[in-house]
Order: structure tokens, then sequence, then C-alpha cells
């Protein structure tokens, strides 16, 4: 009868286990007839057994038949020794069948793991096996979260690499890369030895908060008064098209108003034209053109609200122009004397307009009715004046070096002072945030003081004097933080300068070289502080950036 492909592999398992043990058999005719008398075995259904020909024992076996594994021991030969006795018995132990009752009752583990494999049935064979995968895929699984938990807690992706590890000269072969990466965790253990691990590569420390991602955190949307402090020394600034690019034909320019609200401003010239343009740096397009014939803008202020723009020129008359509606009306100055609106003021809350007149005066009107209220009058001519931000104090200098405080509700004076190493005033400005005063002279000296000092002292000492500029201050301007302080001069070409206002100090980088800002006329800030607008008697307005902040 020919061998089953199972007896074949059963064999070679029998083999593999006797090798393990170091049992085998004594020779090679031992061995055949073992086989043969293994295969005659057979059962008349055309079944095979692996006993020798004596089959199962009986129940009333002794026990030490069982404790020897109750196998039915082959014939022993008479000339062997005892120890070659007791290991042909082994050996036989291990070919017979075990019976239902004596599986699993195996001397040693590795006996009872051999047993089960060889001498198993099928189903038990399938069921351990089972059980078996069933056990190790639940480690595996196991095993597998607790390494991706661990690798989402310890593991970061790798912030950069670099092509020269790979490209190592120390190993050119391609089976180098092994040797490469030993290489590289022996240095890197060798670094840690010596100069130990530093703070920024602990993968469990705590983030610590940055000013740097503080900074950041606020550079898409800047509230106005809340940015960072401006920085001294040198100030980041990109200039842009001109803003009156389109346009080219206002003349000297005399003024620039930026709106309140909208990315828009006017800007007018002495040859009568005012320009409407919108604010963007790139295209600053022209919205609209305003012509008067025959006057001359020197002043032009815009109302806080934003809706109407009052030209004023040497003429007894001027120009409301409503930017809403687009109409232009031209009022007549009502009061008495010979004075006209070459230079006025609009106070913060819209309720004021003042007017600089002759000998001394100054005309207080309603903005709103074009009424006069009252004349006030000075020692000396008035150059210059301003309402401070709570529109309390209508403030204003002179020819000489006088400063007059004038107080709105009690329509008196409170205090005059001289203005210190002045000679003639010609500029003066308040800052937005009611702290500091500016005043500028023809000699070119520009004084800080405090606002308090001014409305209290009779003799008020400046914070600060610049004098970066030589000859006549003719427009000053405070950004909307009052950080920032712009001052210049019309007399020589690229006569500006911008003051930190904290300490005191002039930008070191401002304006540049060779900058062709012209003989500059007037300067104004922005209302969120982004831009700074510089006009020329040559008639451009130049436009600039200013990066610290990033409003409008």
């Amino acid at each position: 009868m020919p061998i089953d492909s199972d007896d074949e592999a059963i064999n070679q398992i029998l083999e593999l286990s006797r090798a393990e043990l170091g049992l085998h058999p004594k020779s090679s005719d031992q061995k055949d007839s073992f086989q043969e008398e293994t295969l005659s075995n057979e059962d008349s259904d055309g079944n095979e057994n692996i006993t020798t020909g004596e089959g199962f024992k009986n129940e009333d076996q002794d026990a030490e038949d069982e404790d020897v594994g109750s196998f039915v021991k082959a014939p022993k030969k008479d000339e062997s020794s005892d120890d070659e006795r007791d290991a042909e018995d082994r050996v036989d132990v291990m070919f017979d069948e075990p019976d239902e009752q004596s599986i699993g009752k195996p001397k040693s583990k590795k006996e009872k793991q051999l047993m089960s494999l060889v001498f198993g049935g099928r189903a038990e064979l399938v069921s351990n096996f089972m059980k078996t995968s069933d056990d190790d895929d639940d480690h595996d699984e196991q095993h597998q979260d607790d390494e991706q938990q661990d690798n989402k807690k310890r593991k970061r992706s790798v912030a950069w690499e670099d092509s020269d590890d790979e490209n190592d000269h120390d190993f050119p072969q391609k089976g180098g890369k092994v040797e490469m990466r030993a290489t590289t965790h022996r240095r890197r253990k060798n670094f840690e030895k010596i100069v130990g691990q530093p703070k920024w590569a602990d993968l469990d420390r705590e983030r610590e908060i940055d000013s740097d991602d503080e900074i950041l955190k606020m550079v898409g949307h800047v509230v106005k008064g809340t940015s960072v402090d401006l920085p001294k020394g040198n100030i980041e600034l990109k200039r842009l098209k001109n803003l009156n690019r389109e346009t080219k034909n206002e003349g000297s320019i005399t003024a620039i108003n930026f709106h309140p609200t909208s990315m828009v401003a006017v800007m007018t010239g002495m040859n009568g034209l005012a320009s409407i343009v919108a604010v963007d740096g790139t295209k600053n397009e022209k919205l609209h053109t305003i012509g008067l014939k025959r006057f001359k803008i020197a002043c032009c202020q815009m109302t806080p609200d934003g809706n109407e723009v009052l030209f004023g020129s040497f003429r007894k008359f001027y120009h409301v122009y409503n930017l809403i509606s687009g109409r232009s009306d031209t009022l007549q100055l009502k009061g008495e004397g010979a004075w006209t609106m070459k230079n006025f003021e609009l106070s913060k809350c819209g309720k004021y307009l003042a007017v600089t007149g002759g000998f001394g005066e100054i005309h207080l009107l309603d903005a709103r009715s074009k009424d006069a209220l009252t004349t006030i009058q000075q020692n000396h001519c008035c150059t210059s004046l301003c309402f401070t931000p709570d529109s309390k104090y209508l403030i204003a200098n002179s020819t000489e070096n006088e400063v007059s405080v004038y107080h709105l509700e009690k329509r008196r004076f409170v205090n005059i002072f001289i203005d210190d190493g002045c000679v003639n005033g010609s500029f003066i400005a308040v800052c937005p945030n009611n702290r500091y005063l500016a005043t500028g002279s023809r000699q070119g000296i520009v004084n800080i003081y405090l606002l308090e000092k001014v409305l209290k002292q009779k003799y008020p000492s400046p914070e600060k004097t610049i004098s970066n500029l030589t000859t006549s201050v003719g427009s000053m301007a405070f950004n909307v933080t009052s950080e920032l302080l712009a001052i210049a001069s019309a007399e020589i070409p690229d006569a500006v300068k911008l003051v930190h206002m904290k300490s005191g100090t002039i930008f070191r980088n401002f304006p540049m070289f060779k900058a062709g800002l012209g003989s500059v006329t007037r300067v104004q800030f922005s209302p969120g502080g982004g831009y700074l607008a510089i006009g020329s008697r040559e008639g451009v307005v130049s436009l600039f950036r200013v990066k610290h902040y990033q409003n409008y």
C-alpha cells in the first residue's frame, strides 16, 4: 500500500523531534522494521493506526504504566544494556498512539507541545492553533495601540531633511546606510554625554509662551492703541506710489486730509484744484476733482464726521463741498474786519471753527451754522492754532514767542507763556492722547511740552527739544497713537524728520538718502497710522507705508 503524504509529513516531524531530543534509532534496520510494522496495522475500514501491534491498553492497567504515558511498549532486544533499553523505551513511548484519556499527560512542557502537534486530533489542533493565533492577534493589537499612543506622545515630524546625510562620503557603498545610521546614533550619544540634551530637544517639555508668538498674533489686525510700543532707532517704511499720481495738477500742496472711516484722501494746492483719490498704495485711483476758478486754496479741513470739506483762501468767502451728495456751496464770511479763510481749524467735537485774522484776532465760529460766536484778541498776530482733543481749549502761537491757551467754555485765556528758545512761532500741534503739545519756530526748533504743564504753569519747561531742522517749521503732525511726530520745513529739499515721542529721538533711517521728497509743505498720517503722506511745493504727494501699524 502506498505511503500517504500525511504519513511522510508525520515521519519528517518525528525525525525532527528525535533530533531535537537527541534520540536516534540504533540502525536503519530498526527504522525500516518500525515503518513496516506501522504501515501493516490498518483496520478493515481503511483507517490507519500508528500504534504497534498491541493497540490501546485496558482500564485495569497499573499506575506504573500510566506514569510512563500509558503507551504500549514495543518488543525489546535481550542483548541491549539497561541504558539502551531506557532510550528505546522513550522512543517507543513517543511513537505509540495515546488514547483520549492519556492525552495531556506529558512529562514536560516541551513534550506536551510536541504531543499536541503530532498526536492531537485535527479539531484539537485547529482549536489550539486558533486560540494561539487569537492570543497573538490580541497581543499584537494591544502592542500596536500602545506603540501608536507612544508615537503620538513622543514622536514629532521631521523639521527638515538634509540631503548631505544620505550622501555621506564616509559611507559610499550601498550597504553603508546601516553603518551610517549606527555612526550617527553613536555621535548623538557622545554629544549628549559631553554637552547634554538641549532643552529645546526635550519632547516632554512644556511649551513656554514666546513674546514673538504674542506679537505674531497681533500682526493680522492691530487695534488702535493696543499694539506694542514703537521701537526707536530705525523705523520700517515702504515707499508706495505717489498719492496724486493720476492728477499732478494741484500745484504747491497746501493740505492733505484722510477720511476718518473710508480709505479716501483729499489733496489741495495753490492751483485751485482739490483731488479725491482712493488710498491703496498701488493704483491710488482718482475718484473726483474739484476745480475752483480764481481761488487759490490756502487751507483745507475735513469735518470730523467726514461728510464735508471746507476750502479757504485769501478771499472773503469760502467753499463747502459735501462728499456724500457732491454738492458745492460758496459761503460769505460773516462779521466785521478784514479777515480771510487762509488759515482755520475745526474742533474734534465738530462744534467750533477758529479762523486767524489780522492784528492778533482769532474769530470763533459755529462749525454747523457758520455764525460768528466771538472774537479772541491776542497780543501778536496768530500764525497757527489747534484745538485740544477734548475740545475744551484753543491753543495758538504768534509771530513772537508767546503761546496762548484759551478756555472755550469760560471764553477767556487761562494761560499765556513764553515758548522756550523760540523767537518767532510758526506751527503748533497737540497729540491725540491729550498728553503732548509741540511748538515749532521759524528757527527750526521744535519744543515738546506736557499739556498739563502748559495748562497750569506760567513758565513750563519743554520735556524735549528737537533741533534737527535748521529752517522754519512749516508743518507738524502726530499719528493716532501719539508715538510718532512728523516735522517738516519747506525751505530746503527733503527737510522732514520723524520723532520717536517716548524717547524724544529722531529715526536715523528717515528720510532715505536722495529720497526725492522735494520741499515739504505738508505732512499727514492716516487715521490708523498705517500711511504717511508728504506733500511738496513741486505738487507731488509721496505716500509711505508705516509697517508697524497694520490699520489704515
